[in-house]
């Protein structure tokens, strides 16, 4: 019996446009374009598993993973721009298909990390750390001679955090530890168990990422985490995210 071909709603094409934000996940290309003052979609929604496999594709596909049982599922659907979906299609393969698996897992994990910020918090006295890295011109040379461990990084990380992730978390502990440290203590001196407060918040949400989905890479992990950070205080500065993130990653409240 063969699925149906359904007409899918605005709701489900802008939800399914919002989660690549307007890109086409396989290529750069964009989804819209612009016509006489007016915005033209360029894209097609494609079915990651086929609506109605063929012989040969029921073959091919027999042991890979399906994301869901009812091909019209959102988890089974995907923006792609109309060279991509052609491509993706015809012919098809498994290769490219674990691929597609793989990119949709992502965005299916990441929108579920968005779920996850309305019902967090963090302390308002993070805007003062925000606002240290960002607006003062620090001197690192200061630190270099501090006490640093990068062993502690090596010895919680896995293989998915990438050579350059490291280096990054690294490089950002060794400048910007001791300086987050001791701003914290002159914040507790002004309002006490701030740190613990914040670093609860921290910790608590890293465990909900990690509770969320088992399968979360640590790279995954770290990424979430700063993305929410940066969201969740409304920066200008990514970078002061990532620092923030590395000093708990040093501290252990992300990445035991």
């Amino acid at each position: 019996m063969e699925n149906k071909r359904i007409k899918f709603t605005e709701n489900q094409k802008l939800h399914l446009f919002a989660e690549v934000n307007a890109v086409c996940p396989l290529c750069p290309s964009l989804l819209m374009y612009e016509k006489k003052g007016k915005k033209e979609k360029e894209f097609e929604i494609a079915h990651i598993y086929p609506l109605n496999p063929k012989p040969d594709e029921k073959i091919l596909l027999e042991n890979e993973e399906k994301l869901s049982t009812d091909p019209n599922h959102l988890d089974n659907l995907i923006c792609l721009c109309v060279s991509c979906h052609t491509k993706f299609d015809k012919p098809r393969t498994v290769e490219e298909y674990r691929d597609l698996i793989l990119v949709k897992k992502k965005l299916i994990s990441q929108f579920n990390e968005k779920e996850l910020w309305k019902n967090s918090k963090v302390e308002d006295e993070i805007y003062q750390i925000i606002n240290f890295l960002s607006e003062n011109d620090l001197n690192l040379m200061d630190n270099i001679e501090l006490n640093y461990d990068p062993k502690k990084i090596d010895d919680k990380t896995d293989d998915s955090i990438t050579f350059l992730t490291k280096r990054l978390i690294k490089l950002n502990v060794q400048d910007y530890y001791h300086l987050i440290k001791e701003k914290f203590s002159e914040i507790d001196l002004e309002i006490p168990l701030t740190t613990e407060t914040i670093s609860s918040q921290i910790k608590s949400h890293y465990l909900t990422l990690r509770k969320q989905n088992v399968n979360s890479t640590q790279k995954m992990i770290f990424d979430g985490m700063v993305s929410w950070l940066y969201k969740m205080t409304n920066q200008t500065s990514f970078a002061a995210s990532e620092i923030i993130i590395s000093y708990f990653v040093q501290n252990c409240e992300v990445f035991e």
